[in-house]
């Protein structure tokens, strides 16, 4: 036993580590891409602004009314969801419009059985 611990235990280092990565695994880019996503559906805020999304675009002053939180917590979570691509904005005026665009949010989170 070497003594070496976590990722790099036995892979030459980091500048060797794909040549030890396992068959069928991910890049490390997409792994953080699923971290994100995971991440961002993780809060019950966000799930709810996404069941919220599912039939089409509201903009923050309605999401703050149906989840009554304040416009500093909504923008949060909203760019939160917006970073892992899970919604999107577009500008109408004055108004920021969100809707949903990657429907994988909602498959996973039925898959899950929360409904």
């Amino acid at each position: 036993m070497t003594g070496k611990t976590g990722t790099d235990a036995g892979c030459g280092g980091a500048a060797n580590q794909a040549a030890c990565s396992r068959p069928g695994m991910p890049p490390a880019e997409e792994i953080k891409k699923q971290s994100e996503f995971f991440k961002a559906i993780s809060d019950p805020a966000r799930v709810r602004i996404i069941y919220a999304l599912k039939d089409g675009e509201l903009c923050v002053c309605q999401l703050m009314q149906l989840m009554d939180m304040p416009q500093t917590v909504v923008s949060h979570h909203l760019k939160v969801l917006k970073y892992a691509g899970i919604i999107n904005d577009q500008r109408s005026g004055k108004w920021i419009y969100y809707s949903l665009v990657d429907s994988r949010a909602l498959a996973v989170l039925d898959a899950l059985g929360t409904r």
